[in-house]
C-alpha cells in the first residue's frame, strides 16, 4: 500500500520542481509583474490549467519560486569549521555573508529580486520562512558564544530577534535594495560588530 503513495509523492514533487524551474526562468525573462501562468506553462509545453492540479493559486506558485530562490540563491552557512572560529566571528560571518547574497542578487539577477522584494512587502510565507531561518542560526550562535563564555548569558531567542532587527537593513530585500549602490562593505562591517559587541 505504501508504494503507490511514495510514487506519487515523487511524481508530484518532480512536477512542483519542473513548474518552479520554468516559473523562475518565466520571471528571469518577462520580470515578476508581467510573468503570467500562461506563460510558465508555455515553457513547459502544457496548459495553464494543468498547473494548478500542483499549485491551487497563482500566488501559491509564485511563492514557491520565491522560496526556491531563497533555498538556492540566498541561503548562507557559516564556515563549516565551526569548532576553529569563534562564536563572534561565525556570527558577524553570518549577517555580513546574507547581505553580500542580497548584493550579488540585486546586481546580478534583478528581476528575481524584484520577486523577494515583493515576497518582503507582503509577508509571504517564503520570505517568513527566509527570515525564521536567518533568526534561528543566529540565534544558535548566540548559544554557542553564550556557552564558550564570548557572550553574556540572555535569552538567546530575544537576543537574536534583537540582533536581527538592528542589522535588518542588510538583510532584508526592501531595504538593501533602496541602499545607494556605492554603499561599501565596511560600513556594514562596521554595523555588525557594533551590533554583535552589545553581545559581549
Amino acid at each position: 500500500m505504501a508504494l503507490p503513495s511514495i510514487a506519487s509523492n515523487d511524481h508530484s514533487a518532480a512536477e512542483r520542481l519542473r513548474i518552479i524551474r520554468a516559473g523562475t526562468a518565466a520571471c528571469r525573462l518577462y520580470g515578476p509583474s508581467k510573468t503570467t501562468v500562461a506563460d510558465i506553462a508555455r515553457l513547459l509545453g502544457k496548459s495553464p490549467a494543468s498547473l494548478y492540479r500542483t499549485f491551487s493559486s497563482k500566488a501559491e506558485i509564485w511563492d514557491a519560486i520565491a522560496a526556491d530562490f531563497y533555498e538556492s540563491d540566498l541561503c548562507f552557512e557559516p564556515s563549516s569549521a565551526g569548532h576553529l572560529t569563534r562564536a563572534t566571528d561565525q556570527l558577524k560571518e553570518t549577517m555580513l555573508g546574507h547581505h553580500r547574497l542580497l548584493l550579488q542578487a540585486q546586481q546580478g539577477d534583478p528581476q528575481m529580486y524584484g520577486l523577494i522584494v515583493l515576497t518582503a512587502s507582503s509577508n509571504w510565507p517564503s520570505y517568513r520562512q527566509y527570515r525564521n531561518r536567518l533568526h534561528s542560526l543566529v540565534g544558535e550562535l548566540i548559544r554557542d558564544g553564550i556557552r564558550t563564555k564570548e557572550f553574556q548569558p540572555t535569552h538567546v531567542h530575544a537576543a537574536a530577534s534583537c540582533l536581527c532587527a538592528s542589522l535588518v537593513v542588510l538583510w532584508d530585500p526592501r531595504f538593501v535594495g533602496a541602499t545607494p549602490p556605492n554603499h561599501c562593505e565596511i560600513s556594514a562591517l562596521e554595523l555588525v560588530s557594533f551590533a554583535v559587541d552589545a553581545l559581549r
